[in-house]
């Protein structure tokens, strides 16, 4: 588990991650901010057959097909989530509030078909009192466990595996900070220093964290995905700046948030900016 919080002026988030072997769960809420999977940095690889169970508890989301204003339950194919191509369906949730959970499965365990225009899913009492129990608590295994009971009717069962190797709590425990501070960065060599182990050691443990988490590449472009992802968010706060969204995000200047957004194959920051506060 990890959590954080980003404020910009009267605007701000607060995330929770949750790393589970069946399941990653994020738990969002935040004040006065737009998300656009137009300008969602995409992570590397192609699509995965994964799902992606999206609740929206408050705010709204917009997308070609219409506007959902919540409670609402979508499940999302990998391309419209994590790996947003050219061609992708987009959507954007907005509004004073939003209230967010998204669990990412694998597709076998999903009763739903995948995707936004298959439209919102049933979202039953229970599922929607658990949902809120765990943004209430975003931290609490017990939680997210009686969420994925709740949403029997969308997810198959899932086992909460309790514990993990020594190996892997040790890895976590060194990176897990960097998920409250976007602008940190830590290198292999650093985190084998910090546990006092080889490189060979530490690659590998790496390696098996980002394979049984469903992190990606690994621990260094999902990190990135989520800085350039937070940065998107940010820009949409009015009065913000784009030298200030960079600072947030632990860029040295606009100008190099500028380049990585261009890397990651995004509009300019700035493009972004006027998108998301002119909507």
């Amino acid at each position: 588990m990890a959590t954080s919080e980003v404020r910009i002026g009267d605007a701000g988030v607060r995330s929770a991650l949750l790393l589970e072997r069946a399941v990653r769960g994020t738990v969002i809420v935040r004040d006065r901010l737009a998300f656009d999977t137009r300008f969602a940095a995409a992570a590397a690889g192609k699509p995965e057959p994964v799902a992606h169970v999206f609740l929206l508890l408050e705010g709204r989301l917009v997308h070609e097909g219409g506007v959902h204003a919540a409670p609402a339950a979508f499940v999302l194919a990998d391309d419209e989530v994590e790996r947003v191509a050219p061609k992708s369906r987009t959507f954007r949730t907005d509004g004073e509030r939003v209230v967010v959970i998204q669990l990412r499965v694998d597709r076998t365990l999903v009763r739903a078909p995948a995707g936004l225009a298959n439209g919102p899913v049933r979202l039953t009492a229970g599922a929607l009192e658990a949902a809120r129990a765990l943004v209430a608590a975003p931290t609490s295994p017990g939680a997210l466990a009686a969420l994925l009971a709740a949403l029997r009717n969308v997810v198959a069962p899932i086992a909460i595996v309790e514990e993990e190797p020594e190996r892997m709590r040790r890895f976590w425990s060194t990176i897990e900070p960097l998920y409250a501070q976007y602008g940190a960065s830590m290198s292999i060599k650093q985190i084998a220093n910090a546990l006092g182990l080889s490189l060979r050691q530490i690659g590998r443990d790496a390696k098996e964290l980002s394979t049984t988490f469903g992190l990606g590449d690994g621990y260094r472009d999902s990190l990135l995905v989520l800085r350039l992802r937070m940065a998107a968010l940010l820009l949409s706060a009015r009065g913000g700046t784009v030298a200030e969204v960079a600072r947030l995000v632990g860029y040295g200047s606009a100008i190099a948030m500028a380049r990585a957004f261009r890397d990651a194959k995004l509009p300019a920051p700035s493009v972004v900016q006027a998108a998301l506060q002119g909507e």
